[in-house]
């Protein structure tokens, strides 16, 4: 029993005098939190409403100055408490003395607490006595406010000092356990450094190993946020930056873990081995392949991007381990002289597991790419592609949620229907059983889609993948899901969770037509029920098409978001609707009120249309994107077409997008000069090309031009025959 008291145990006066001697670290860590936190508080105490973002900045630990100060000197606490077991002398003199190693150990791990805890304290006293309401307005874009957040109150200084704390323990625990596997200052100091990274870093390597090598791996914002979550020094930096429970918890407990598991190895510690860079040997590997490790990757992957062929990477890895192998063998053993038996022996070792672990990857050993869910044990997916665009959220921050009712989070629609689920298990094993053609897609117009199953569970499985156009509008599985009454329900206009209505804008793709905005609360709800009864019969070959749309409604509204810290206040936001040519209900309404021919483009408003056809041998390398080659490739020979008809039907025909960018045709529609309308339009859209005109006398157009596009099937015939 008296053994166990002991191994807790503390002597205060060691701790005592090592706040004597390490006072210089809590006085310049006050310092560094007052004048960079506290000291433009006081500057600007008269209108701090101007100084809204840096405080919320701050008290979220974001900013430069407050990280720095909960990184350095934690570490620095750690290397100087602890730089006696560095030296061959001190560390002799120090265990000589009546005190167990647990006490000494106890002792200094305390005494560091003391430095670093101290100055974060006492500013957050002086934030709390100096507390008062900031607001902070967020935006969407476009500009529109969203919400206003008190960004200094108690609580929120309440929790910079809880969360400031936690991250400063944490930094130091890492960098005391450095210390203990370490034999001098400098090597002390620079593990200390790199272990609070250690494990972050791991994990992104090898999130970059598994999605170049492992098919349909997903690497999306949750991936990286999980990563910095890692570690509370980089968990400030995640897009929310919140600690939340099991978060915490997890801190806690690593701190606790460390607290012990370095007390054990100050115990198991030879006292004989200061000075040495490594002072366990089982860490001389660890250590060096650590190196090896990062070397080879940062060598193979840049290699890679270099040049196509598999090769590159190869031939990177390869150099990348044979230069940092040597490094991390001359770090570990504080040597040059490492060319023996036993480094390539060790080598050898390194060799066969990264082999091992890249023909894993290669060969997909654990099925990780075949890997389909049983579609009877899926109780709900969500789904996204960006081929989509009958409709559209216009706010896109934190608190653009829950406009659409029964949405969660981000207006993701969480499906449950046993079709949509057997679709979508169907959809998931065609796009892996084509995996050799998304893999090789060259040219062409492709989407990113996302499939997440049981997005709520422990471990839910997701999936991203890359496929075509032509692959996405043919497949029944798609059409199934967008045509369900599920899908349709949910993002109708008639499901918005809007309070009320405040305008609605009509407006169309091309120059010169003038929008329509119905501010009428009656003529809007007529309009909302419309459109909600044409995006309902919608087919899904409509939803997708290419065609250029009719018209665009953007309909703005005030909701509630239950998330905000004004849940009761009404938030501006928007959805853009698109709306084509089988609208009957919504088209009729507008020819009711008149204004049908207002989104109708005229053969008579048009000079001529020019058509090209592009082929891969035209488009220079420069152009990074094929779909927006411009008329002023002069090498190009187009097609005048002036004939009303054929401009008429050129107009009702065009599309927005191409689909092949190796072969493709476009045309320029140039307008004519008519109205006083389009005359003030062409002369704002025109106005820095005529003052460049009129600086650098280079002659201009004097015409409004817009592109359009042609793809297969909607080419007419005298077009084809002319490029033939």
């Amino acid at each position: 029993m008296k053994s166990k008291a002991s191994y807790f145990s503390v002597s205060k006066p060691m701790i005592i005098e090592n706040l004597r001697r390490f006072w210089a670290i809590p006085a310049l860590s006050f310092l560094v939190y007052f004048l960079s936190g506290v000291f433009p508080i006081l500057m600007t105490y008269a209108n701090l409403n101007s100084l809204s973002r840096y405080i919320g900045m701050s008290l979220n630990n974001q900013q430069p100055f407050y990280m720095f100060a909960h990184l350095i000197f934690p570490i620095v606490a750690a290397v100087v408490i602890f730089r006696y077991l560095h030296g061959v002398s001190s560390v002799s003199v120090i265990h000589s003395m009546p005190f167990t190693r647990a006490k000494l150990y106890n002792s200094g791990f305390m005494s560091g607490l003391i430095l670093i805890a101290v100055p974060i304290l006492v500013n957050g006293l002086i934030l709390l006595a100096i507390s008062k309401p900031v607001y902070n307005e967020y935006h969407t874009e476009s500009g529109m406010m969203l919400d206003t957040v008190n960004v200094f109150a108690r609580s929120d200084v309440l929790n910079w000092i809880w969360v400031s704390l936690l991250i400063a323990f944490v930094v130091y625990a890492v960098s005391v356990f450095a210390g203990m596997l370490t034999g001098n200052a400098l090597m002390h100091f620079a593990i200390a450094a790199w272990f609070n990274f250690l494990i972050p870093m791991l994990y992104f390597v090898f999130v970059a190993y598994f999605s170049h090598y492992l098919y349909g791996f997903n690497t999306s914002a949750n991936i990286s946020e999980f990563g910095l979550r890692v570690s509370p020094f980089l968990n400030v930096l995640r897009s929310g930056g919140d600690f939340d429970a099991i978060t915490t918890i997890y801190y806690i407990a690593s701190f606790f873990i460390l607290l012990g598991l370095t007390g054990f190895l100050y115990y198991k510690r030879r006292l004989e081995r200061a000075s040495d860079s490594l002072v366990f040997g089982f860490m001389e590997p660890v250590i060096c392949y650590l190196i090896t490790f990062f070397g080879m990757t940062m060598l193979g992957f840049y290699f890679d991007v270099l040049g196509e062929s598999d090769w590159y990477i190869y031939a990177g890895f390869a150099a990348g381990t044979v230069i940092s192998f040597i490094i991390g063998r001359m770090i570990v053993k504080k040597t040059p002289r490492v060319y023996n038996t036993k480094s390539l022996t060790s080598f050898g070792i390194y060799v066969l597991i990264a082999v091992l672990f890249i023909l894993g990857l290669n060969f997909d050993v654990t099925g990780f790419e075949k890997r389909v869910p049983d579609s009877a044990k899926v109780r709900i997916f969500n789904m996204e592609d960006n081929f989509n665009h009958s409709y559209n959220l216009n706010g896109s921050n934190m608190y653009t949620q829950q406009i659409y009712k029964g949405s969660e989070e981000e207006n993701l629609l969480r499906m449950k229907d046993a079709g949509n689920i057997k679709a979508v298990t169907e959809l998931h094993r065609s796009i892996t059983d084509n995996k050799d053609r998304f893999e090789n897609l060259k040219n062409t117009y492709t989407s990113s889609v996302l499939l997440t199953y049981d997005p709520d569970s422990t471990f839910p499985m997701s999936r991203r993948y890359q496929i075509d156009y032509d692959y996405y509008r043919n497949s029944p599985e798609y059409k199934k899901i967008y045509e369900s009454s599920e899908f349709k329900n949910f993002f109708t206009p008639g499901n918005l969770n809007y309070i009320t209505l405040t305008n609605i804008d009509i407006n169309s793709n091309f120059p010169f037509s003038k929008s329509v905005e119905i501010k009428s609360y009656a003529e809007m709800q007529e309009f909302m029920d419309c459109l909600d009864k044409d995006f309902k019969a919608q087919t899904f070959e409509d939803m997708i098409s290419l065609k250029h749309e009719y018209a665009t409604a953007r309909i703005s509204f005030k909701y509630k978001n239950k998330n905000s810290d004004t849940p009761e206040k009404l938030i501006d936001n928007s959805v853009t609707y698109k709306i084509t040519d089988n609208y009957k209900n919504t088209i009729q309404w507008f020819e009711e009120h008149g204004f049908k021919d207002r989104f109708i483009q005229k053969a008579a408003d048009i000079e001529y249309i020019e058509v090209f056809h592009v082929v891969q041998k035209d488009i220079e390398k420069s152009f990074d994107y094929p779909s927006k080659i411009t008329v002023e490739s002069k090498e190009l020979n187009g097609l005048e077409i002036a004939d009303p008809a054929q401009i008429q039907e050129l107009l009702d025909t065009y599309e927005t997008q191409n689909v092949n960018y190796n072969d493709y045709y476009y045309g320029i529609i140039v307008y004519r000069w008519s109205s006083d309308y389009q005359q003030q339009y062409i002369d704002d859209a025109y106005m820095y090309e005529r003052e460049a005109a009129e600086k650098y006398g280079r002659d201009m157009a004097s015409k409004a031009e817009m592109q359009i596009f042609f793809n297969d099937g909607n080419v007419p015939d005298y077009i084809l025959k002319y490029f033939k």
